[in-house]
């Protein structure tokens, strides 16, 4: 009962936030920004490997979310739908980058011979990022879609990174419930995958 309270709380206390921003109190969106910004980078640089690259999708995700935060819903979690735009950034990111390398290994004309760029071949690597990005998008759907106690501790152990011992105490539980929830947490999931015909890779 305590964790779900907390749920509760914490995705209240977040739409409460959103609601003082769009009534003036641009400030409070700091406090936000100061939440999510680690799960947030954890998350990104998972499909970025590139720290620089990983930092502007980061900033661009939280710009899109400002600007975009009178359409965010209370039904939904904010991290969720944070994820969301981020992993719709980073699909955006690598189809850019593989049209890139596509386009600069084309032949140029210099006007005396024909010239072309020698690179190492990336593009299925690129598009295996590509899919893998879409996959997480489909993933973080079907995570929305599930209650909120089964959700939250499938972002705190797979987003956050916490260890059994932490998502114990953040959500004041039993470390035999944590792990019992987790379990059921991560079927319920599945379930969901497997009726959207989504093949969730090992």
């Amino acid at each position: 009962m305590k964790s779900q309270e907390a749920e509760n709380f914490s995705k209240d206390e977040d739409f409460a936030i959103v609601q003082e921003i769009l009534g003036g109190n641009i400030n409070l969106f700091e406090k936000l920004q100061n939440k999510y910004k680690k799960p947030l980078s954890l998350l990104i640089s998972r499909m970025v490997h590139n720290s620089e690259d990983v930092r502007d999708i980061v900033q661009e995700t939280f710009i899109r979310a400002y600007t975009n935060l009178k359409y965010f819903k209370k039904e939904f979690s904010f991290h969720s739908w944070l994820f969301k735009i981020a992993s719709n950034l980073c699909i955006d990111y690598l189809r850019k980058k593989r049209i890139q390398k596509i386009s600069i290994e084309q032949p140029y004309s210099t006007g005396e011979d024909d010239r072309h760029f020698d690179y190492p071949d990336t593009e299925s690597d690129t598009y295996n990022k590509i899919i893998l990005s879409e996959r997480n998008n489909a993933l973080y759907q079907a995570i929305e879609m599930l209650p909120e106690h089964y959700r939250q501790v499938i972002i705190l152990r797979h987003f956050e990174e916490l260890d059994y011992q932490e998502i114990s105490k953040r959500l004041s539980l039993p470390l035999g419930t944590v792990k019992v929830q987790l379990f059921r947490a991560r079927k319920a999931l599945l379930d969901i995958l497997r009726g959207k015909k989504f093949e969730f890779g090992t």
